[in-house]
């Protein structure tokens, strides 16, 4: 469990770098399902990435989380669940057994666990995307990719979702918002686009969540430079799935990830 602690510890300090331009001040978290178990590790409330400790990390319950927010997502967000979220948060523990109240945007991670597979969950605010997601034609921006390699590392089509105040809400609408696209596209998201917030991507592994956002991130500046010179030109969809999809890109994606393990 210390060696998770570690990675968890490790990847906030990486992505609250101020050279890395991804989270400043208290924002952005990070999260990891423990494996073997029905619990979680987020980021505790307040913590600045770059200065992340091993004492910084808390326990969530998946289940219950979970159970919550499809609650919430049926029946919407009522003052009753608002409470009983924010009574999750502040009952969370340290491995240690301190409580410390949870991140505020830990139902975000919950989407990524319960819906999608991964067993890693990284959120943060890169300026570039930020710039693209406050701006007026957010959506259009993120209506499809510019280059090859975001089309394979971050999935051919980004999903984008307009602004939700953080906390439960914000939970509910990646929730909704990730059950539409899965069945439009038959797939998970690869990178989310929070309008006016920030960015979402996942993975297996630790490197695997942080090497989407750093493409998600290259990406970004590729279309503000776009725009600056006349538009952007997406890559076509048609296009865009066969490079994302075709034989020897998912060899090289396996292969990164084995990589990225050892």
């Amino acid at each position: 469990m210390s060696e998770l602690i570690s990675q968890l510890t490790n990847l906030a300090r990486v992505t609250g770098s101020p050279e890395a331009d991804l989270t400043i001040v208290a924002e952005g978290n990070i999260a990891v399902v423990e494996p073997g178990s029905n619990r979680f590790l987020v980021k505790a409330s307040g913590v600045v990435m770059g200065q992340a400790t091993d004492e910084d990390w808390v326990y969530l319950d998946l289940a219950q989380c979970s159970q919550l927010l499809a609650d919430a997502s049926k029946g919407g967000v009522t003052k009753k669940l608002d409470q009983a979220f924010d009574q999750i948060l502040k009952s969370s523990t340290t491995p240690d057994g301190k409580i410390r109240k949870a991140s505020i945007e830990t139902m975000v991670h919950v989407v990524a666990f319960a819906l999608m597979d991964a067993t890693w969950s990284l959120h943060t605010h890169p300026t570039p995307v930020v710039a693209l997601a406050a701006s007026k034609d957010a959506a259009k921006h993120y209506s499809g990719t510019v280059f090859p390699d975001e089309a394979v590392v971050c999935g051919p089509v980004p999903l984008f979702l307009p602004y939700e105040s953080p906390g439960l809400a914000l939970g509910v609408g990646v929730y909704k918002g990730v059950l539409k696209y899965q069945k439009k596209y038959a797939r998970s998201p690869g990178q989310i686009i929070l309008g006016n917030h920030g960015l979402c991507t996942f993975g297996s592994v630790s490197n695997e969540a942080l090497s989407t956002t750093q493409i998600a991130v290259k990406a970004a500046k590729v279309r503000v430079g776009a725009l600056s010179s006349g538009g952007i030109n997406f890559i076509s969809k048609k296009d865009a799935d066969a490079i994302a999809f075709r034989p020897d890109e998912l060899l090289r994606r396996k292969m990164l990830a084995e990589q990225k393990k050892r």
